[in-house]
């Protein structure tokens, strides 16, 4: 993949002179927080809390069923008392109008009592609150109560719509932040007339298994997309992305050294190879690091695409291509023969291989094409008649009974030993089915036929997508950055505080803050961008020499200050500085010595104040 080609496009769609650069939107600074539900009692703490840091927007439910609790019983109670708890505290309010309730689902079915639920909330708090969001993450099946269908998404959306206008036609509309950017999802929706109904367009590019450069391509291609449907001139709004520092799931901590030790192999003794290589626009297994999911190693090793070729099973007995679904196909035979030479790979989080990454940075799904090569088999819903939708239970093969406790994840896709050869012997290690319906979505494939290493699969998705609280810090003030530099407007972190109601429960840690309200070293870091990037600051303008990114803007005092950082690792670079550095801090606010002409750029953002000019080049 020519990623450095990728990012070239999506650069020359930003600019380069700061000079010439248009004002960053009023207030591009938010969260997300549940202080319509649980946390309204401790909402003005949160405002508080949140006003340190510059954060002035608030994204939060305004559920149907919350006031409507049975139809026709209207109860507006809470949501009566947070309006004037924000109001008093300077915090705007972003409703979503979500979700179903019992008479009305699936709620794009039932017009009437939809548009109903709209118009009574709407017009109640229409003088306070002029941004409203049509549902979230509606191109998944967890919150949208039937298939989706971006052309079903539309009659929800426009009925929204309609009756927002006729309340007051200044009031905002946003599309419902859609789960990931679903370039698909989002075309079908606009071939439907969504085009007609929104005011801003809005995703949620959550990379839980990368890194936020990966969002740069997806900005170019979502702004292609929509100049081709005509709404290209549309702000863009990102209403939640974030990273959990969630522990490590039991899968990695329990199962997978079950699985080792049933292969043989002793991680405390073995050092693994993770797969990535951002040259080529491919996290990868970035995440799966040595510190977190990938501890029980002695050493982990990344290494890029192009060393798969030969690789080393002395040196590296395990390998790790991916951390999820996706892997450049034109790769698969190297793969192939490492384990023909005795390797085992490690496939921990989805179908393996079920995307085919392109040169262009675009995937096609290509369902089990290279399982077949591998000897692994799968089933499900879709596949073949009797495969239930979702499993009623997880627990331990017979085999591993006792030997590690389940994280309950529903994979709804069965492994199974169909295409075993002579020799191989299919090992299920997380039993997993109905009443009905008995299957595996964990299993060893060890291979002593053409293939003679072993492969590790889980095919539950979300096992892999959590970081250290320290990655966490570092990642946030590059997603601002980037994003505003891709001319998005503004910006929610999901989310402000943590529940933290268990340790390894992912969603239970995306918090900057912890559940008493103490700051996390991501709170700091996001405070440190809002004061040095503040509203009113002209739109960062991002460049990549080598690994490294620069972006540079100038506040509404005239300063200009420069962020530089990698994606991923260190890299040595030659720093040209002109003008007088005022102060160099680090992404925390902690401050730095002032770099010499040599550096050693990493992921943790250094920003330099006050220079005229910054360029960057790798050594």
């Amino acid at each position: 993949m020519d990623f450095k080609r990728t990012l070239g496009m999506a650069f020359a769609a930003v600019g380069f002179s700061l000079a010439a650069a248009p004002a960053v939107t009023d207030n591009p600074y938010g969260v997300c927080a549940h202080v319509s539900r649980g946390e309204l009692d401790i909402a003005p703490q949160e405002f508080k809390r949140m006003h340190e840091a510059d954060i002035n927007w608030v994204r939060t439910d305004f559920d149907w069923h919350g006031v409507e609790p049975k139809q026709g019983a209207w109860d507006f109670s809470r949501l009566d008392k947070l309006i004037p708890l924000a109001k008093q505290a300077n915090v705007s309010i972003l409703p979503i109008l979500d979700y179903d309730v019992p008479w009305a689902t699936p709620a794009w079915r039932h017009p009437d009592a939809w548009g109903g639920y709209v118009r009574r909330i709407v017009s109640r708090y229409a003088k306070d609150l002029r941004y409203w969001e049509v549902w979230n993450e509606q191109n998944g099946s967890g919150f949208w109560r039937d298939r989706p269908s971006g052309a079903n998404y539309v009659p929800l959306l426009k009925r929204a719509y309609e009756e927002i206008k006729k309340i007051d036609p200044e009031l905002t509309v946003l599309y419902g932040g859609t789960a990931g950017v679903p370039l698909g999802y989002i075309e079908d929706s606009l071939k439907a007339g969504a085009g007609a109904y929104f005011d801003v367009m809005n995703i949620h590019p959550y990379h839980w298994q990368g890194v936020p450069e990966l969002m740069i391509a997806e900005f170019r291609d979502l702004g292609a997309l929509m100049k081709k449907y005509g709404v290209g001139d549309k702000p863009l709004w990102i209403t939640e992305v974030g990273w959990s520092t969630a522990l490590p799931p039991v899968f990695y901590r329990e199962v997978l050294p079950a699985a080792f030790r049933r292969a043989g192999i002793d991680p405390a003794k073995t050092t693994a190879a993770a797969v990535c290589d951002m040259e080529k626009g491919f996290s990868g297994a970035a995440h799966l690091n040595q510190s977190g999911n990938l501890a029980m190693f002695r050493q982990v090793d990344e290494i890029g695409l192009d060393r798969l070729r030969g690789l080393s099973v002395e040196r590296y007995p395990v390998l790790v291509p991916t951390g999820g679904e996706e892997f450049p196909a034109e790769y698969i035979p190297a793969l192939v023969d490492y384990v023909k030479r005795g390797g085992t790979l490690l496939l921990p989080s989805g179908l393996p291989f079920y995307y085919d990454l392109r040169s262009d940075g675009g995937k096609v799904q290509v369902n089990d094409k290279y399982l077949k090569q591998f000897h692994i088999g799968w089933d499900a819903w879709w596949t073949k008649e009797g495969v239930p939708e979702k499993e009623s239970y997880q627990k331990p093969a017979p085999e591993f009974d006792g030997a590690f406790k389940i994280d309950f994840k529903p994979a709804a896709r069965f492994l199974h030993d169909r295409n075993l050869r002579p020799g191989d012997e299919f090992i299920p290690v997380i039993e997993a089915g109905t009443d009905t319906y008995k299957g595996a979505v964990a299993a060893l494939y060890k291979l002593d036929s053409d293939l003679k290493g072993n492969i590790i699969v889980c095919t539950t998705l979300a096992v892999s997508e959590t970081v250290p609280e320290s990655q966490q810090a570092e990642m946030l003030p590059r997603t601002y950055l980037i994003a505003l530099a891709s001319g998005v407007e503004r910006i929610f972190w999901y989310n402000f505080r943590s529940g933290e109601w268990q340790p390894d429960e992912r969603e239970a840690h995306f918090g900057i803050v912890r559940k008493n309200l103490e700051p996390k070293p991501s709170f700091r870091a996001y405070r440190t961008l809002s004061r040095l990037c503040p509203s009113g600051s002209t739109v960062p303008v991002l460049t990549r020499s080598g690994e490294t990114y620069l972006a540079g803007w100038t506040r509404p005092d005239g300063m200009k200050v420069w962020a530089v950082w990698t994606s991923l690792r260190p890299e040595k670079i030659r720093l040209d500085v002109r003008g007088n550095v005022v102060e160099a801090l680090n992404h925390l606010g902690e401050k730095q010595p002032v770099p010499g002409s040599e550096y050693a750029a990493s992921p943790a953002i250094l920003y330099l104040v006050g220079p005229e000019s910054v360029s960057a080049e790798p050594l």
